[in-house]
């Protein structure tokens, strides 16, 4: 394992190439955030141009075939358009798949005649000739993973994490990784070498990492850039390789020819995501699409009467909001519960315990974090806490908040869309007697420790590209938030917070959003066992994150009905400044 040194060598290009024209297709509605983005592949030097998908698909990927005169684009929702002589072999058209986690990334076979599909949870998905060599789809990840890269026979393929981590599959031999490295980046690309006994790793500074017979050609490291690095590809020599910015500028290194950028023309809200060379390393591609991450917010979620009732008749208390949840590219709620079996019920007023199809309902629905930072985690005791930790891993859900320790509580979860991670923090202000995490006792990640509190905001936020941070704080039932809830937003906001997203008051408070950051002061309850106002008003927080910053923020309005189930019911606004609702 080696880190090479990153000697500047790039040259930096800004050609604007040939704009593909879009084709029609059958598409399900974008995002909002998305929906008037504009996705197009623009080709370079001898690669042909095709075309692109339609209008507001989040577009993750895109891989060329054998002969390159096609190509081959995946959505997020996994989604699949084939160009030139690429041929479709599933999903069904005009269909996506029903993933837990978003897709990534895509790798044709050596034939032509499939595809694999990976996921940030490191999920296989595999169309035509591809064969199935395994997954880290069940494992408990240290971080999402962003890219694959099959060996030359198609008998296996290599995955990495942001952190770059390496897991191999098949005939895919191990080389080494930066997994056990800190890094100055996140890595967010990989290429194999023609021999299939090395590859390359690159992070969004564009520093290169080599393993096995893969050469060092050069980084762009020691560059201040424009914009973040997103992909990557190689020459079929092997002696040198393309960059990819978000912003669609191109750096060569080693005998990768400059062919033209991107940089200059992408519509304002679209990025770069993506990078094809053609096997004759005579031109590439680059994919460009919405840029922006559309993160969603819910309130207090738990599994009492009416909601028992719905679980154990094989309903999805969340039914109602899925569709929403689903289309986002990561959804976050707190879990107001410790889930599974019944420990030592605590002396307080009130006690919860949730049934474990709760998570299985939640990650159903398209939630994808839980925070366990609140007073209510360990109403059934320190052992309850550490089983519904686990219970969430078991359904797909990354938790954050509490743990077996300071260390695993205070610890961040990531999630990984679109070549960009997502920190996420959970901390609670309303900790009971003897709740709080510490080094050798299970319990929830104090906000009172505010030395421990800002260290982990600033961890995460040297690991990621934004940071959220889900907050259990303020007064039950109070509208408007206090003075300790503002000091405290802006001295997240000051160690690296991008949101602050609160619970815990039952009731909706305020928002503040500006200078690139948000505070939802509190989302009210969300999946609850009563209706009574004014608990019973509720909302959906969207915020819309390109690059560190928040660029929009919208509110979705919504109400607890009388099942329990919480219904959107309004149009989005953009949520009134303020401490109050």
């Amino acid at each position: 394992m080696r880190r090479k040194h990153r000697t500047s060598l790039a040259l930096t290009v800004v050609a604007v190439g040939a704009t593909i024209s879009v084709l029609a297709g059958p598409t399900a509605p974008p995002p909002a955030s998305a929906a008037s983005a504009a996705v197009r592949v623009d080709a370079f030097g001898r690669a042909p141009a095709f075309g692109a998908p339609p209008a507001g698909t989040r577009v993750a990927a895109i891989a060329p075939t054998p002969t390159g005169n096609g190509y081959l684009v995946a959505s997020r929702e996994g989604r699949v358009f084939a160009y030139g002589d690429a041929s479709h072999h599933g999903p069904p058209e005009g269909t996506g798949l029903t993933l837990n986690a978003p897709i990534v990334a895509i790798a044709t076979t050596p034939t032509g005649r499939g595809y694999w599909l990976a996921a940030t949870d490191g999920g296989i998905f595999t169309f035509g000739d591809a064969g199935f060599h395994g997954s880290t789809g069940s494992m408990t990840l240290n971080a999402p993973i962003v890219a694959i890269a099959a060996t030359p026979t198609g008998g296996g393929y290599w995955l990495t994490a942001t952190d770059g981590g390496i897991f191999t599959f098949g005939d895919a031999a191990f080389h080494g990784s930066t997994g056990s490295m800190t890094l100055n980046a996140p890595i967010v690309g990989m290429a194999a070498t023609p021999t299939g006994r090395g590859y390359w790793l690159t992070a969004t500074d564009g520093g290169i990492f080599t393993f096995g017979d893969a050469a060092f050609h050069g980084s762009t490291g020691s560059m201040t850039l424009n914009a973040p690095i997103v992909g990557m590809a190689t020459t079929p020599t092997g002696r040198g390789y393309w960059l990819t910015a978000t912003d669609g500028g191109i750096f060569t290194f080693g005998d990768a020819a400059f062919h033209g950028s991107a940089a200059g023309a992408l519509a304002d809200g679209t990025s770069a995501v993506g990078l094809a060379a053609r096997p004759a390393g005579d031109g590439y591609w680059i994919l460009s699409g919405p840029g922006d991450i559309r993160l969603l917010f819910a309130g207090d979620v738990h599994g009492e009467r009416r909601i028992a009732d719905l679980l154990a008749r094989g309903d999805n208390p969340l039914s109602e909001v899925a569709p929403m949840f689903r289309a986002a590219d990561a959804v976050a709620v707190n879990l107001e519960t410790p889930v599974g079996a019944p420990g030592t019920p605590q002396q307080k007023q009130y006690v919860f315990l949730a049934p474990t199809s709760l998570l299985a309902a939640l990650k159903s629905a398209g939630v994808d974090v839980i925070s366990l930072a609140n007073n209510h985690a360990l109403d059934h005791g320190p052992a309850a806490l550490l089983r519904t930790r686990q219970h969430a891993r078991d359904a797909g859900l990354l938790a954050v908040g509490a743990g077996a320790n300071a260390a695993e509580a205070y610890a961040p979860a990531f999630v990984g869309v679109a070549g960009r991670r997502i920190a996420y923090v959970g901390i609670s202000r309303v900790v009971p007697p003897g709740w709080a995490a510490t080094a050798s006792r299970p319990g929830v990640a104090s906000a009172y420790d505010e030395r421990a509190t800002m260290a982990a905001v600033q961890n995460a936020a040297a690991r990621a590209d934004a940071v959220v941070v889900l907050v259990h704080w303020g007064t039950e039932l109070a509208r408007c938030a206090d003075g300790a809830q503002a000091g405290l937003a802006r001295r997240l906001q000051a160690n690296g917070a991008t949101l602050v997203v609160g619970h815990h008051p039952h009731v909706l408070q305020g928002f503040e959003h500006g200078g690139g950051v948000a505070t939802a002061y509190s989302l009210g309850n969300f999946v609850w066992y009563h209706s009574d106002p004014p608990s019973d008003r509720t909302a959906v927080f969207e915020a819309v994150v390109d690059g560190d910053r928040v660029r929009s923020a919208l509110v979705h309005p919504a109400t607890v009905g009388n099942d329990g189930r919480p219904r959107v019911v309004g149009a989005a606004t953009a949520p009134p400044s303020g401490p109050c609702a």
